[in-house]
């Protein structure tokens, strides 16, 4: 009994040290890791594998309290395929305006940085251009049957 306790506990310790932490700056707030919704949270565990994390950029350029300079994007998806359990900082060029915040979100460009990975750029993706990638993967699938 000793030894089958001792061995559950071990494959769960294992299982849990083969994850990767993914730690966004204040403002990119992850919304969704595979479909499942996460309540604005900076930094998620993963583990290794292919994943679509849901992402917006949330930040208040207010002055003081009658001003109201609050940005949010709609969800931006990036689609991660991750083979290390490692801790991943992401980064953004400078978000310090409303300006360089609606530059993010029209053209959003994260760089991810950890032990094995050095300033990786990876662009984000909208709905719209996420829908578009589904559907040639589907039709390329379709086709090739």
């Amino acid at each position: 009994m000793k030894k089958l306790i001792l061995a559950s506990l071990l494959t769960v310790i294992s299982s849990a040290s083969l994850a990767a932490t993914i730690s966004f700056p204040d403002y990119i707030a992850v919304q969704a890791v595979d479909g499942k919704a996460i309540a604005n949270s900076h930094q998620v565990t993963v583990q290794p594998g292919q994943h679509l994390i849901e992402l917006k950029l949330i930040e208040d350029f207010s002055a003081g309290a009658d001003d109201t300079n609050f940005i949010k994007s709609k969800p931006l998806y990036w689609s991660v395929n991750i083979k290390k359990d490692e801790d991943i900082r992401i980064s953004t060029g400078e978000i310090l305006s409303i300006t360089e915040a609606e530059e993010f979100i029209s053209s959003p460009v994260i760089t991810l940085n950890s032990v094995s990975i050095k300033n990786e750029s990876v662009s984000l993706v909208n709905h719209e251009q996420l829908m578009a990638i589904i559907m040639k993967q589907h039709s390329e699938m379709m086709i090739n049957q």
